[in-house]
């Protein structure tokens, strides 16, 4: 009998030859049940040995015998057997297969898991435009994605860029449900549609009737007391219920009554790309101006410690402090970022990209109570924590005002005076189909009410109690980036990936009507 051997990779060789003795067999089954640091290596070196096919589909047969799982290797009359008992080589080939079946099933588990932890959505159409719209069902702003359901609009104009390439421009008042990528139902309302090739047989239902697309343009007036359809180009189909299919081309239009009358379409009756551009810019120029009126009003709070508008030049690097009541607060030093486009055509931004975009900036003093309010648009949320208001490290009060990787906005207290630091989140607000939209985030720290609370666009997000009072510091900061102070070599990367267009601070309280005012501009 050959010297017994306890390294895997010869046990695994004369295993494979036939060749193992009691001894190296009853080692190679010890090896391979150890539960230590080091075991499942040594499993995978196993694996690297075994045909993977093979294993698998050994594997199948585990239920019916254990033996039958890694065959043994054929007998040869002219060279003689290792003398050991066949039990111990069945528990070795046993082993071996609930390892292989063991870990094929951890990476068909894992790539499940990858797939189920995938980030979806179940949107269906864009809102490309909005103008001057007030609304009946909830809000939604000008790139936002839609998910099936009802737009209810009291007024204005919206367009829709459903995922299929259809772009429709609705009228209110109006009642339209999205349906699908491909389809909608409108009850009230009037709008044109226009349909590419890519979308052809998009569909519109009505309670009376249905009309397909046939990649065409066409508007439909639910509003009339007839209700019309006019084809301007192409041609499409109407379906009415209990009536042949009718076709219809370019010029022709009809009544969705009983009398189905033929008219002459009107194209100018419905609202047009160009004419939407214009009312588009109508809009912006009317918000902008609005905001310039309402400025200096801002600018003259006593309680306005820093008012940046990022209306300024670009080749002086540096944001202008418009509280006209806080001499003590100096201009904000640009570091990096590049300027873009804000709100409108005529708003200047800064956007922060790179590890290096920031704005310096200092605050003296402390403060029991403070307002947080900016207008900003994410790019992404690639960081753990991306700032947009911090104070130098991360003690003794200071305050963090950050959005985190699961896009929920949070502030961050830092602990003094013995009393433990704390951060107050909202539920994740960023996801996915938020990114790229100029939203107003505020946040109010209400030492009255001892809560923290948090605004998007006006609308109260979350309300979290304050644990344990005094007033917060404020200090050497930085906008969209956060420094610590020197105390290390290597600091954590935090920086913001968007832009920011306006950004207050108030050391008081301001009321939920102020801050509907403040989101209200845009």
């Amino acid at each position: 009998m050959s010297e017994s051997s306890t390294d895997l990779e010869v046990l695994i060789q004369r295993y494979l030859e036939d060749a193992l003795t009691e001894a190296e067999a009853a080692d190679l089954l010890a090896l391979l049940q150890k539960t230590e640091p080091g075991a499942h290596e040594l499993s995978q070196r196993l694996l690297q040995h075994l045909s993977m096919d093979a294993m698998l589909r050994e594997s199948k047969a585990a239920m019916a015998s254990v033996p039958e799982l890694l065959p043994l290797p054929p007998l040869h009359k002219t060279k003689p057997r290792a003398r050991f008992s066949l039990s111990t080589l069945a528990s070795v080939a046993a082993l071996a297969a609930c390892i292989a079946l063991g870990l094929n099933w951890l990476l068909v588990t894992e790539e499940s898991r990858t797939e189920d932890d995938e980030a979806t959505t179940n949107a269906v159409a864009v809102l490309a435009r909005a103008v001057n719209l007030e609304w009946e069902s909830a809000p939604h702003a000008p790139g936002s994605p839609l998910t099936p359901g009802w737009l209810r609009l009291r007024s204005g104009l919206a367009q829709i860029e459903f995922y299929q390439g259809a772009r429709v421009t609705l009228e209110g008042p109006a009642a339209f449900r999205l349906v699908s990528s491909s389809e909608a139902f409108c009850s009230a309302g009037r709008l044109s549609a226009h349909v590419p090739p890519q979308a052809k047989g998009f569909r519109i239902d009505t309670p009376r009737g249905a009309i397909v697309d046939l990649g065409t343009d066409f508007g439909l007036d639910m509003n009339s007391p007839s209700a019309e359809l006019h084809v301007f180009k192409g041609e499409v189909e109407l379906h009415a219920s209990g009536l042949p299919m009718k076709p219809l081309r370019e010029g022709q239009a009809i009544t969705l009554d009983q009398a189905n009358r033929p008219l002459t379409a009107s194209q100018a009756a419905f609202a047009s790309l160009g004419q939407v551009d214009e009312r588009t810019a109508e809009s912006q120029r009317e918000a902008f101006e609005n905001w310039l009126v309402q400025s200096p009003l801002w600018n003259s709070d006593p309680s306005l410690l820093i008012r940046f508008d990022f209306q300024d030049r670009s080749d002086t690097r540096s944001l202008r402090n418009h509280a006209q009541q806080a001499s003590n607060v100096p201009a904000g030093s640009i570091v990096g970022c590049d300027w873009t486009e804000g709100r409108w055509p005529g708003k200047r931004a800064l956007e922060f990209r790179n590890v290096s975009d920031r704005v310096r900036l200092i605050v003296p003093g402390e403060y029991p109570a403070l307002t947080l309010s900016a207008w900003i648009r994410v790019h992404g949320l690639d960081r753990a924590f991306n700032s947009l208001f911090m104070i130098e490290g991360y003690e003794d009060g200071a305050v963090h005002w950050q959005i985190t990787r699961e896009g929920k906005l949070r502030l961050g207290i830092a602990g003094r005076g013995g009393k433990p630091s704390r951060d107050h989140d909202t539920p994740p607000l960023f996801t996915p189909e938020r990114f790229g939209q100029w939203v107003h985030l505020a946040t109010v720290i209400d030492p009255t009410a001892q809560q923290v609370r948090h605004y998007m666009n006006g609308d109260l997000v979350a309300s979290v109690p304050i644990a344990h009072l005094f007033p917060v510091r404020l200090g050497m900061a930085e906008l969209g980036n956060w420094n610590d102070d020197g105390r290390r070599d290597r600091v954590a990367i935090r920086h913001f990936s968007g832009a920011m267009d306006e950004f207050m601070l108030f050391s008081r309280v301001l009321s939920d009507k102020e801050l509907g005012q403040l989101a209200q501009v845009k």
